[in-house]
This record gives C-alpha cells, sequence and structure tokens, in this order.
C-alpha cells in the first residue's frame, strides 16, 4: 500500500502492530482477522477514505489458496490486496465476419458510459469462477443458463493498475460464447445501460484509437482480438506475440 497512508494504520484503535519487519494484523484466525479489518475499514469508510461496497473478496496470495481473511471489494485497492474477476465475451459468427456484444456501462456507475466486455465481475468469496461467471451472466445480460453454461475458458491475464483509491494487481479469467444470432442481451441489475452488437473491425479501433472502453476491459477485448486472428492483418506475428505477453505481467 501507498506509504503517504501507512499513519492512518498507526492510531491507537489500529488493529495493526509495528513489527520488525513492519506492519502485522491482529488475529491468530481467519474470523478474528477478517473482523479486525472490517472494523478498520468502517472507520476509514466514515472518514471518506474509502467506500465499502457490500462485497467480500478473499486475500490470498494465489487464487485457490486457502484465505487468510475477507475484506470489502472497497478495501482492495487501498490495501493493494490481488483482486481477481471473470470476463465473457460474447460474438455471433455472420457472414461478414465476428461480431461482439458491447456492454455500455450505466451513467450512475464507475467508469460511466464507458464500453465494457459481455459480462465481467469481481471473484467474491466463497463461489467457484464458473458459479460467479453463471450469476454475472443472468445479472448484468439476463443470459439463460443453459447459454451461460457453453461458456469457454479461453486465457487469463494480468494487470497492475494505480489509481487515486491505490494498487490494482489483478488477475481476470476470461471466457469466450458464442451466442445465436437470435439472441439479445438484456440489462438486468442496473449495471449496464444498453447491449451494441459491433463488427468486429469497428471495436478494434474503438479499442485502439480512443478511450471509450473502460482500460481493463479493452485488455480483455485485445486478448479475444488477438486469439481469433482478428489483428493478424495489422501486426506481424512478433509484435502479436509481444502484446499477448504484456497481457500477462508478473504481479507484484
Amino acid at each position: 500500500m501507498r506509504r503517504d497512508r501507512l499513519p492512518l494504520l498507526g492510531a491507537a484503535s489500529s488493529p495493526f502492530r509495528t513489527t520488525a519487519d513492519g506492519l502485522e494484523l491482529a488475529g491468530a484466525g481467519f474470523a478474528a482477522r477478517s473482523a479486525a479489518l472490517a472494523a478498520l475499514c468502517r472507520t476509514l469508510a466514515d472518514a471518506g477514505t474509502i467506500e465499502l461496497r457490500g462485497e467480500l473478496y478473499p486475500l490470498v496470495q494465489q487464487f485457490g489458496d486457502e484465505p487468510l481473511l475477507q475484506l470489502d471489494r472497497g478495501a482492495v485497492p487501498f490495501f493493494g490486496v490481488r483482486p481477481f474477476g471473470v470476463h465473457l465475451c460474447a460474438f455471433v459468427r455472420r457472414g461478414d465476419g465476428l461480431h461482439a456484444w458491447v456492454a455500455v456501462r450505466a451513467r450512475d456507475k464507475t467508469f460511466p458510459g464507458q464500453w465494457d466486455n459481455t459480462v465481467a465481475g469481481g471473484q467474491p468469496i466463497g463461489l467457484s469462477l464458473r458459479d460467479n461467471l453463471h450469476k454475472e451472466c443472468a445479472e448484468e445480460a439476463g443470459m439463460p443458463a443453459d447459454l451461460a453454461i457453453r461458456a469457454v475458458p479461453a486465457s487469463t491475464i494480468t494487470y497492475v493498475r494505480e489509481d487515486d483509491s491505490g494498487l490494482k494487481p489483478d488477475t481476470l479469467f476470461c471466457y469466450d460464447l458464442e451466442v445465436p444470432a437470435d439472441f439479445v442481451p438484456q440489462p438486468h441489475d442496473g449495471e449496464v445501460e444498453r447491449f451494441l452488437l459491433l463488427p468486429l473491425a469497428e471495436l478494434i479501433t474503438a479499442v485502439r484509437d480512443s478511450a471509450r472502453c473502460k482500460p481493463n476491459c479493452a485488455l480483455v477485448w485485445i486478448d479475444f482480438f488477438l486469439r481469433h486472428g482478428a489483428l493478424d492483418g495489422e501486426l506481424p506475428a512478433a509484435a502479436r506475440a509481444d502484446l499477448a505477453a504484456r497481457l500477462r505481467v508478473q504481479l507484484p
């Protein structure tokens, strides 16, 4: 976490204590550590430092590890915790090539009006990747379970983002889903205001030449373009390989 925020953890009421190696969180087990950090997060939220989201994430070093504690999604970047997410790109094959369903984010959400992947969501504690993906498909796109279950694991990408909220060393589990020509996703939970079915060439231009896409979703679209050969005519093989490698950075 940022050094200028360390004094916030040094207050008498803080569950952190100073050791020779730095700061150590009080609590001998998962429940105790989670409760201690939750109390601190409420204090930080009351001070306007973070905004609680009401969704709990696990604190792990690697996906699949036994969680050391759980904390609110809104506190994840403040502490530099590794988050995980599921992102799905739904596409349709037409005579003139691939078309992709793009979600336009609601105006009252973060990154208002920007383009998103068809379905995307953070990975909460206590759900498998598949269960979370199916939940998000239903909530964000009104997708029936018998269609969502056909999604194919396609790749895993990583990135590191730093902004005013803190550090986000993120891992995204990416899925592809070819949908029927007559399927039209429908917004359900308020995250998305509408969906656009775009030719891949138009989406490529938007990702390359504008800031229309939510930043991490642009990375997922780029990975989709590479995997489906959509950039073969624009970039030589070495450049495509380099771009693919940059979508899989080593996380801190």
